[in-house]
């Protein structure tokens, strides 16, 4: 896939890829842009967990398909990660792209969908909170950001962790990060190893463990250390404890009747990801009168996998992520029948800021 850098900050370059489905050789296509998991800490868009599965259904569908990398935590916070999402879509809909990157006579509209897993749901969510023009349509598979005030955010733990080889993660093994935070970053690819452990090159998943371990992770979102002081107040009365400069990194706080059609995959076992993570978006957003879906897989872990060891995909797995991209799809062509979605190949600033004001 072509690789192009949507956005520079300082001397890191944010990159996008993307592929065109061979099927199309002329028109305005849509795109799903896929963002990966990986704790926000690590990650990339084409690591060991890249959805060839996903890639594929999205090229036969007629549809552009995209990753995206995003500014990772530590020490890049989630504001940094809003302001990639912005970047992303403000890059997208310039009649740059369109003109330079994409054959003669194929175009991108306006029907952009937004796939994030895991931890990759955090940027997705925060493109139909912040950024312009707004997703179509969402797709969340084993989902955070629903509820980031929740116990399993801020309070630590002890026993057993979720994650294979966390045993050997501790503050000395993570030394080298802790002491001296290392540079931003937005690319650090996990690899799966024979033994199913997760190791990158810098052992920044490590981080993830380390502070879902100590209940810290939400301090390294909003970039200031408020864990240890919500720990002591009832779950419901923690966002008005929130600061007002620290509350639009909170996501759950501001969903509103125009987030777009969402589906929301989760499996029941998830103690990595808890699904009540995904069912408190589902409610909020049936409660605002947003069409929503949610899917939840029974024996099912993390990543929709089994719980035998060694694990494997769990019976259903393959049936609810079918069902959460076609959920896509149908929001997606539904709108567009409705309306002749535009190109956002636009020829002036002023298009670009209609497209914006777009609600369909």
């Amino acid at each position: 896939m072509p690789t192009l850098t949507y956005s520079r900050v300082d001397s890191l370059d944010i990159q996008l890829d993307y592929e065109l489905p061979c099927s199309v050789a002329s028109g305005s296509l849509g795109a799903v842009i896929y963002l990966h998991g990986g704790g926000m800490i690590a990650g990339s868009r084409r690591d060991a967990f890249f959805p060839d599965w996903m890639k594929e259904a999205v090229l036969k569908n007629g549809t552009i398909f995209m990753g995206a990398d995003y500014r990772l935590l530590y020490p890049s916070t989630g504001f940094d990660i809003i302001d990639d999402m912005k970047a992303l879509f403000s890059f997208l809909s310039s009649l740059k792209f369109s003109e330079d990157y994409l054959p003669a006579g194929i175009s991108l509209d306006a029907s952009l969908a937004i796939v994030g897993a895991s931890r990759g749901a955090y940027p997705a969510m925060v493109a139909d909170l912040y950024a312009c023009p707004k997703p179509k349509a969402l797709l969340l598979l084993f989902g955070m950001g629903g509820d980031m005030l929740g116990d399993s955010w801020v309070m630590p733990k002890n026993g057993f962790m979720p994650f294979p080889g966390s045993e050997s993660v501790t503050e000395a093994s993570l030394g080298h990060l802790l002491t001296c935070p290392p540079p931003s970053i937005s690319d650090a690819p996990v690899k799966l190893q024979s033994d199913q452990t997760l190791r990158d090159d810098q052992s920044r998943i490590g981080l993830y463990m380390h502070w879902w371990r100590t209940g810290e992770l939400l301090d390294y979102v909003v970039g200031e250390p408020i864990s240890a002081a919500l720990r002591v107040i009832p779950v419901n009365d923690r966002l008005t404890a929130i600061p007002a400069h620290l509350r639009p990194a909170i996501l759950q706080a501001h969903l509103a009747a125009e987030f777009p059609p969402t589906c929301l995959v989760h499996g029941k076992e998830d103690e990595v990801v808890h699904p009540a993570e995904s069912k408190r978006t589902y409610n909020r957003l049936k409660e605002l009168g947003i069409r929503t879906e949610l899917v939840l897989v029974p024996d099912a872990a993390h990543a929709l996998m089994s719980l035998t060891n060694p694990t494997i995909p769990a019976v259903g797995a393959e049936n609810a992520y079918k069902k959460g991209l076609d959920f896509v799809f149908r929001v997606v062509q539904q709108l567009r029948t409705l309306r002749h979605t535009p190109s956002l190949g636009l020829k002036s600033t002023k298009g670009i800021q209609s497209q914006c004001r777009i609600k369909l």
